[in-house]
């Protein structure tokens, strides 16, 4: 056994990111309110940065001007300081770029919202805390920014990752499950409550007669049917009611609790209007400042006689420079809305023109193809970003969904948002004496050349505020 000492070289590639690379990804995912509030933090700190005066007349702002222009007083009556920058020296002072420039920043940042940690952020935070490697971080974060605001997944979690990535997608969600609070990552309220029941220690025939409960007997739970439950499950209804009890403690939409209570809102950054048979795309810019560098303070240079000159100058600069890579991060983020856009109408032409019934299967693979992206930066991309349509201001994450095969060989395949959209009409439209039961809805559909089973209709109509067929009854 060689217990030697020694040196070796080893040659291996590895993928570093930049601070400022980090930053514009985390730009790119920012709605537009919390890049209002980006925008605000980076003013506050940030001399160089500033709104340019907007070309609207105000008749108080004449009146201030007016005023101010009457009462100022130019004498000089300071006491002698040997350190202030004499007359004829490099720093310039604006009492215009002091009073305006402060007041348009004053305006922005006093409509600026503030908001407070989405579920989102307090998953990160806690995915950020474990010792995994860069892929695994990388599926952990995708799996989190595809949770809607109940926790569960929005897409099916295979169709964010490659085909050979499957396998470390399954072992991620079990993390990501694993966070606080328990029963997230879930594909609904169901599977939420038994993730949180094996949190709870739930094990053996206990977990296993309140997975059945929850999977096949709620309704009849809810209408007080313990007897013809327990008889299903084969257990005393004593046991029954003490797993009903415990059900009554769980959270069934664990998510909720992060959102925050005040009203909520939607601002747009696509909008696409249909006129004249036409669509019309426009990138929404009005709720987000123009930023510019302040020429006033880009001139600014110290007094070489200063002690703190090489500090001064070097602090300009810096400042400049940050300012300068915020504007361009901003920008590539319009860049980059602006082409998911144009893809968007691309792909999804028919949802424009006639409504939700005619928006076909789209996946982010399909959009970052089209635009040499990768997939995860179309997913950050279009995370708590919103579309206004002719149909209503909706998600833009709802315009993606899995395909849905028929039976018609050659028919085309349907969107899961379609079928749902079918879903509702038939039970809307049926006028028997007695609701449409899951399985019968599945039977309708297939007639349609649509084929799912009878636990994906439940899905879908749960998804559709819709009760189940016993409850419709009574």
């Amino acid at each position: 056994m060689n217990n030697s000492v020694g040196l070796n070289q080893s040659l291996k590639q590895q993928l570093s990111l930049s601070p400022q690379l980090i930053q514009t990804f985390e730009i790119l995912a920012m709605s537009t309110l919390e890049l209002q509030q980006k925008i605000r933090n980076e003013i506050e700190m940030n001399p160089a940065l500033e709104i340019p005066n907007e070309s609207v007349v105000s008749l108080e702002r004449i009146a201030e001007r007016e005023t101010s222009t009457h009462e100022e007083d130019f004498s000089d009556t300071t006491a002698y300081d040997p350190d202030r920058p004499r007359a004829g020296s490099h720093i310039h002072e604006s009492s215009s770029y002091d009073q305006e420039a402060s007041d348009r920043n004053q305006m922005y940042l006093e409509g600026a919202l503030a908001r407070s940690e989405t579920l989102q952020e307090y998953l990160m935070r806690q995915l950020g805390c474990l010792r995994l490697q860069d892929e695994q971080v990388e599926i952990g974060r995708l799996i989190i920014s595809n949770l809607d605001h109940n926790g569960f997944h929005q897409q099916p979690p295979e169709s964010l990752v490659k085909p050979r990535q499957k396998e470390m997608l399954q072992s991620m969600i079990g993390v990501v499950q694993s966070l606080d609070p328990p029963g997230i990552a879930a594909a609904d309220f169901r599977e939420s409550l038994i993730l949180q029941a094996k949190f709870d220690k739930l094990v053996g025939n206990d977990l296993k007669n309140f997975s059945a409960l929850v999977q096949d007997h709620l309704e009849q739970m809810r209408q007080n049917k313990t007897k013809e439950v327990a008889k299903a499950l084969g257990v005393p209804e004593e046991e029954v009611e003490v797993l009903y009890q415990y059900l009554k403690t769980l959270n069934p939409f664990p998510g909720l609790q992060y959102s925050a209570d005040e009203i909520q809102y939607a601002v747009p950054d696509l909008i696409v209007r249909k006129i004249d048979g036409r669509l019309q795309l426009r990138l929404n810019t009005e709720n987000l400042p123009t930023l510019s560098i302040d020429p006033d303070f880009s001139q600014l240079t110290g007094d070489p006689r200063d002690k703190a000159y090489k500090e001064t100058n070097a602090y300009i600069h810096n400042a400049i420079k940050s300012a300068n890579l915020l504007i361009s991060q901003i920008q590539m983020r319009s860049d980059t809305m602006k082409k998911i856009g144009i893809e968007l109408v691309k792909f999804q032409h028919e949802f424009f023109l006639n409504g939700p019934r005619s928006l076909k299967p789209l996946t982010y693979r399909m959009i970052a193809e089209d635009l040499s992206l990768h997939e995860t930066t179309i997913s950050r991309a279009v995370q708590g970003k919103y579309i206004d349509t002719d149909y209503g201001i909706m998600p833009i994450k709802q315009l993606f969904s899995s395909a849905i095969q028929t039976v018609d060989p050659e028919g085309e395949d349907l969107s899961k948002r379609a079928v749902m959209d079918i879903m509702q009409e038939i039970i809307s439209g049926h006028t028997g004496s007695k609701p449409l039961s899951d399985q019968k809805i599945a039977d309708l559909l297939a007639e349609r050349g649509i084929k799912i089973a009878r636990r994906t209709v439940s899905k879908y109509r749960l998804s559709l505020n819709i009760d189940s067929s016993y409850v419709r009854n009574t």
